[in-house]
């Protein structure tokens, strides 16, 4: 009977014992993005009993209540959680260590891999690098950021446009941008402006215009990739061919609700002053005058100082002014902002709603957005997890003109001589006028009515399915939808510069464009287990993307009084209304193998075939190949003892194409309607012929590099040399008067780009409460055109009548043009009475000749004169934290730079420049500016820049009490100095706008100096 007992007492202690015993299940992710980890190993402490998070971060382990689960994952610091009765589910969030070789970074929507695996270089920016200087948009907050980007503000407007270029400008006719996409959506980043019209009457080309990726807020976004080449072309297809930036939002995170308000004050003024002409003198037929503006007839007074002739008299006793102090203004902006970020192990959810408002540094101008956002995800069941995005920004800018234009404000202080006080007003109260062929800025700043509105919804529909272990499903449905709408007032002017030529009885305009854009994409990933040494990881995907849009514009003149909408005008111009649209479908599939050994090898083929409706059936479909080899060095026994703690190698080759060279209908031969002998027919319309042959233009790229980690990780080094060979490059071609055409488009170019890019980063100080690093990022990039249908040939007009030119064997965009005569020790030749001159000589084979006197003779010749492409990019910073305080500095340049500055010539031609003022005190003979005012190379002047860019001073609190955890105050200021031999403004903005191959300067509003200062609040 004893023994009996016994043995029940130890069955019930056995079944007791398994009781106890649970299945644990959870999700481990990184702490800072909240994205999960896979290959995380999850170990119950003490024991051997261990599981691994598949690709998702998932894991099961059986375990005990009083258990230990200790989570641990190369480059990430462990965890320890303990088990408990209560609940089945563990989630763990891994704070980073530095070990950059096992990072996860995400090449699509829902593609990830560890950059180990990568054969070429993708860089990664997290939140709290981006916003740290409180950037208006997302391309200010990547300058100085990434290795091999050139970020570059066109204009300073509140809103100003930029442009951004990764590895050099990639084609002649097209878009040199890289596609941006957020979320899976593939965002449209134009930088359409519905203010441009009017071309014949002087009112075009009223603003530079704003790039649509200023409509999402920095404040949303948790990381940013940025791929190059065919790693980006393998995903997204040919309009990913100038790379990729991968914008990652924040969503939600399981636990209680939490919430962020956020506030900052910014001011934001002229970061630099033009000199101008402070000499008492003035050259004159009569005395100075302001015209009035009531009907009173103009009549000159003042002589221009380049077309005057020698006998004009000079009188002293002339003040001077400085109308940068009139138009110029510090503008107040304010950015409101708020989130909340929560869920469960079921559902999670992130909102969020920010409101934005900069003026600018010109009177009465300002930009304004207004978004919302919403991320919910659920997971139904272990196989299947949906999400839903939506994001709605409206936003609205008031803006005076910009550039080379008549009513531009900075194209009238430059080219109005500073003879005049421009505050003067009659009986009244209406600005007088100034210069006799000029308009008083004033009044355009006061007068001028220029807004644009955008509406715009960007959303998404995201399904991931895993029907079984190692296999993954991911559809993405992108829907990005906007309406825009930009009108002008210009109120009548009845007085002389106007009359006829600029509408003196007024203008109005109205035009909309709405786009519509969405993109169907389906990945599917399997992971193959071979054995303990081989693993392989196959993709495979489709994605369908379509573009439309409609333009509808309007616009008259003779206004009606006291009404300043469309409905003012009396006479519709010739031509209005008028209408367009334009779409084109692009579609897809790839299939990419990656194959490991070991771990520390790792071999990528893939294969793209691409279709684009932009061109004919017989060229729309292409395909585009990719190979890569990664090997990571330092996990070999023989680096165990070294003081390189990580080491890789990588190398690829890929091909991708283009679609921004041509429009969806430049295939085509435009005809219109007209009368032929008394009948309706079709007739050519304009001198292109169309060209059904077209086919993309084509890149074939390889990339080699290295990544270096050193005393733990403590200094990183990372390296990439590439070179880019591109063909097919679509180019006018003259045509032979008897084909009733003057031109037609074929692919008949070819152009070079090589280049290396070279990253460093160095943790100086790397403890709990004190950290210190500096890094510095450099590039450079060589571009060559290797083929053309001819030796050269001059781009398009632009905005300063700038020679830019395409030549063979040359970067693209040079300036070729007239030049100045030269001693043989390279001073000027100058003549007699002391004037520069413009070379002459033989223009067959550009030998400069001398007459007997040693003056040129001959043709004025031309000569390359200039280069806007940079030697080298350059960045470099440190930031610093020590216990709550923080720090950040960063600057960056660009080196090599020739700019074509129409604004320092036109200072000078006028009266206001420096050199006047030289000419009039007697310093300079008289006659010096008229004789070099014609030389081209007068107007290529040094661009090169180092700036400080940012500086950020933070101090965190911390927990304040039971309510709030954290309340953090920043102090930051953006564009602060620039080192510069720059003679306008800035070197940095273009006149050309975001899709100039060249460098101009031509009346374009300077990018101010900001200041900031910002509260943050968590709870």
């Amino acid at each position: 009977m004893k023994k009996l007992f016994l043995i029940s007492l130890l069955f019930l202690l056995v079944q007791s014992a398994f009781a106890q015993t649970k299945t644990i299940t959870g999700t481990v992710k990184n702490k800072a993005d909240g994205i999960p980890i896979p290959g995380v190993t999850v170990l119950i402490k003490g024991t051997t009993k261990s599981s691994v998070t598949d690709f998702d971060g998932k894991y099961s382990i059986v375990a005990e209540p009083t258990d230990l689960l200790v989570f641990s994952y190369i480059g990430f610091l462990s965890s320890e959680i303990k088990t408990s009765e209560k609940s089945n589910i563990i989630n763990a969030n891994l704070s980073e260590e530095l070990n950059s070789l096992d990072e996860v970074v995400v090449l699509g929507s829902t593609v990830r891999v560890t950059r180990k695996e990568l054969g070429n270089s993708v860089t990664s920016i997290k939140a709290e690098g981006l916003n740290r200087a409180k950037p208006v948009d997302i391309s200010s907050a990547l300058q100085g950021k990434i290795a091999g980007a050139q970020v570059s503000q066109n204009s300073g407007d509140p809103a100003g446009g930029f442009s951004i270029k990764l590895r050099g400008t990639s084609s002649i006719l097209g878009s040199s941008d890289p596609l941006y996409v957020i979320d899976g959506v593939v965002l449209n980043n134009a930088s359409t402006n519905l203010t441009n019209l009017n071309v014949s009457k002087g009112n075009s080309n009223l603003q530079i215009g704003q790039n649509r990726s200023s409509d999402i807020n920095p404040n949303d976004i948790e990381t940013i990739e940025v791929l190059n080449g065919g790693a980006a072309a393998a995903i997204y297809g040919s309009r990913a061919a100038n790379g990729v930036i991968l914008i990652t939002t924040k969503k939600g995170r399981s636990g209680d609700t939490k919430y962020t308000f956020s506030t900052s004050l910014t001011t934001n003024s002229l970061r630099k002053k033009v000199y101008v002409n402070q000499s008492d003198k003035q050259f004159v037929n009569s005395s100075p005058a302001l015209f009035p503006i009531q009907g009173q007839p103009a009549s000159p007074t003042t002589v221009l100082v380049a077309g005057r002739n020698l006998e004009t008299q000079t009188i002293s006793g002339i003040e001077r002014y400085d109308y940068q102090d009139d138009v110029f203004v510090t503008g107040i902006g304010h950015d409101t902002y708020f989130s909340l970020r929560g869920g469960d192990d079921k559902t999670k959810y992130f909102s969020s709603i920010g409101y934005l408002k900069n003026e600018g540094i010109i009177k009465n101008t300002d930009y304004n957005r207004l978004g919302a956002k919403l991320k919910i995800q659920h997971e139904f069941n272990s196989k299947l997890t949906a999400s839903v995005g939506l994001n709605y920004i409206t936003s609205n800018s008031n803006e005076k003109p910009d550039g080379n234009v008549f009513w531009s404000p900075i194209n009238s202080i430059t080219i109005t001589n500073n003879i005049y006080d421009i505050n003067q007003r009659n009986s009244n109260g209406d600005l007088l006028a100034v210069d006799p062929n000029r308009v008083n800025p004033l009044s355009v700043i006061e007068t001028f009515k220029i807004t644009q509105k955008t509406d715009r919804m960007i959303s998404d529909i995201q399904l991931n399915f895993k029907p079984f272990e190692n296999f993954n499903a991911d559809f993405i449905f992108g829907l990005d939808n906007y309406n825009q709408k930009g009108t002008v007032f210009i109120p009548r002017y009845p007085y002389s510069p106007v009359n006829g030529t600029y509408f003196n009885d007024g203008y109005v305009s109205e035009a909309t464009n709405r786009v519509v854009q969405f993109n169907n994409d389906l990945n599917l990933r399997y992971l193959w287990n071979i054995n303990k040494k081989v693993k392989l990881t196959s993709f495979a995907g489709y994605n369908v993307q379509s573009y439309r849009d409609e333009l509808f514009a309007i616009e008259g003149r003779d206004l009606k009084p006291f009404v300043q909408t469309i409905n003012a005008f009396n006479t519709l111009l010739p031509g209005s209304p008028s209408a367009g649209q334009s779409k084109y479908n692009l579609w897809g599939f790839y299939l990419q193998e990656t194959i490991g050994f070991n771990n520390k090898f790792f071999v990528t083929i893939a294969g793209r075939q691409d279709a684009s409706t932009v061109f004919s059936k017989e060229n729309r479909s292409q395909f585009y190949p990719k190979v890569s080899a990664s090997y990571v060095l330092s996990d070999e026994k023989f680096m165990d003892n070294s003081p390189i703690s990580s080491a890789r190698l990588r190398g690829s080759w890929g091909e991708s194409g283009s679609l921004t060279a041509i429009t969806p209908y430049a295939r085509f031969t435009n005809y219109s309607t007209g009368n032929l002998v008394g009948n309706t027919s079709f007739t050519l319309e304009g001198f292109k012929k169309g060209n059904l042959d077209l086919r993309p233009e084509k890149s074939s790229t390889y990339e080699v590099g290295a990544d270096l980690g050193i005393l733990k990780d403590r200094v990183n080094l990372s390296f990439s040399y590439y070179n880019a060979d591109i063909k097919d490059l679509l180019l006018p071609v003259e045509l032979a008067s008897s084909t009733g055409s003057t031109n037609t488009i074929q692919n008949i170019g070819q152009m070079n780009n090589k280049g290396v890019e070279i990253g460093l980063r160095y943790d100086v100080i790397k403890k709990e409460d004190f950290n210190l690093d500096f890094y510095v990022n450099y590039s450079s990039n060589r571009n060559k055109v290797t083929g053309l249908p001819q030796q050269r040939f001059k781009l398009d007009s632009n905005p300063s009548g700038a020679p830019v030119f395409v030549e063979k064997g040359q970067p693209i965009g040079i300036y070729y043009g007239t030049y100045y005569a030269r001693n043989t020790d390279g001073t000027l030749l100058l003549t007699a009475n002391g004037y520069p001159q413009v070379e002459k000589g033989d223009s067959a084979t550009g030998t400069a000749l001398r007459d007997a006197s040693g003056q040129p003779t001959g043709t004025i010749l031309n000569k390359q004169i200039g280069n806007p492409n940079p030697d080298y990019i350059i960045s470099f910073g440190a930031n610093l934290n020590y216990k709550k305080f923080g720090m950040s500095i960063l600057f960056d340049g660009v080196q090599g730079v020739d700019v074509f500055d129409a604004d320092y010539r036109t200072r000078q031609g006028v009266g206001n420049g420096e050199l006047v003022e030289k000419e009039l005190n007697g310093e300079l003979p008289r006659g010096y500016i008229w004789s070099i005012y014609g030389i081209e190379e007068f107007r290529v002047v040094d661009g090169n820049y180092i700036k400080l860019r940012e500086v950020s001073l933070s101090y965190s609190f911390g927990k304040l009490n039971s309510f709030f955890d954290d309340l953090t105050i920043n102090a930051s200021g953006r564009n602060l100095f620039s080192w510069d031999k720059f003679t306008s403004f800035d070197p940095e903005t273009n006149s050309g706008g975001q899709s100039s191959v060249a460098k101009y300067n031509f009346g374009t509003v300077p990018i101010p100096r900001s200041f900031s200062l910002a509260l943050k609040f968590q709870f």
